[in-house]
């Protein structure tokens, strides 16, 4: 790392009034180390994209994204967004690595990474990453204006996941961190209202699959904070697939079920419900059903028809 550019979100996470106190450690701490360092804060949300798009041509090899996973998402796609332009006039990808600086109030990146929650701490193990490369996921949905790609790092999914996404109110948030996901998922249980939608997927042997489900989950991630320190999906951001969680069922027993089976590390087997390696699905409306969402990263996307695969083109990120 020589060059680096911090993207922060001013107004996210449950800490602002320590925001900027937070963001001149870390840059001491980098510059410290001989690190040039410039910083440049959001200004409305998706801005990141275009500012680290940006970034990517003014000569930094490092972006790291002082935030959550909302952050980390967008710094993600503006590197990609960069390699994407400049592969279409016939240019070298730019050689970019993305860091994290957890300062959100999701974090499960900075968990799967094993970065310290303190940002001086966490700034401090950067320095001693290595960039690796990674593929990231990629989510197509029809958004306001057309079809829309987003790339993800953890996860990403279609219905009930990205209905909580949708339902969690940014108060709750601040207030509650990522257990203000729990609590909306609580509340959605007891209205039991899950549509279903027509979902097409490879199996593990390659063979196309289709059915209804009410959730399908892409997770890359391998570790995850709080109640679900015991999950193990045999997943990691180094894999060039995902697992797919697949929830073949609108009975809420069954999601709560399964559920208790992965925080447990119990993992028993739930009807309806599956676990699969694979690297693609489809996912479009069944009529008659109100619209159903998409999320990458807990950041809301759009609509059906959604489609989520692996990226061929890789990224660098720094981890151990």
């Amino acid at each position: 790392m020589r060059k680096a550019f911090l993207i922060y979100n001013p107004a996210s996470g449950r800490r602002r009034a320590k925001r900027t106190q937070d963001i001149a450690r870390v840059v001491e701490v980098l510059r410290m180390a001989g690190v040039e360092t410039e910083t440049c804060a959001t200004t409305h949300p998706g801005s990141a994209i275009q500012q680290v798009q940006e970034a990517c041509g003014r000569g930094f090899d490092t972006v790291v994204a002082c935030g959550g996973d909302g952050t980390a998402n967008e710094a993600l796609n503006g590197i990609m967004r960069a390699c994407v332009a400049r592969a279409s006039v016939g240019q070298i990808p730019v050689d970019v690595a993305l860091g994290l600086v957890p300062l959100g109030s999701g974090n499960l990146l900075a968990s799967d990474l094993g970065l310290p929650s303190d940002p001086v701490a966490a700034a401090q193990k950067l320095l001693t990453c290595q960039a690796r490369e990674f593929r990231p996921g990629v989510v197509c949905s029809e958004g306001q204006n057309g079809p829309e790609k987003r790339y993800f790092l953890v996860a990403a999914g279609v219905g009930a996941d990205a209905e909580l996404m949708y339902r969690t109110e940014v108060k709750a948030k601040k207030r509650w961190g990522r257990n203000a996901y729990f609590l909306e998922m609580a509340r959605m249980a007891l209205r039991r209202r899950y549509p279903m939608f027509h979902v097409e997927w490879e199996d593990e042997q390659g063979k196309r699959q289709q059915g209804e489900a009410m959730l399908a989950m892409a997770v890359r991630a391998g570790k995850f904070p709080g109640l679900l320190t015991l999950v193990n999906l045999g997943t990691s951001l180094l894999r060039h697939d995902f697992c797919l969680l697949l929830f073949r069922t609108d009975k809420v027993r069954r999601f709560l079920s399964y559920f208790a089976g992965v925080a447990t590390g119990r993992n028993w087997k739930v009807q309806d419900v599956d676990a699969i390696h694979t690297k693609w699905f489809r996912c479009t409306a069944i009529a008659g059903m109100r619209a159903i969402h998409s999320q990458a990263d807990g950041e809301l996307l759009g609509t059906l028809p959604a489609e989520l695969t692996i990226e061929s083109r890789p990224v660098k990120l720094l981890m151990e």
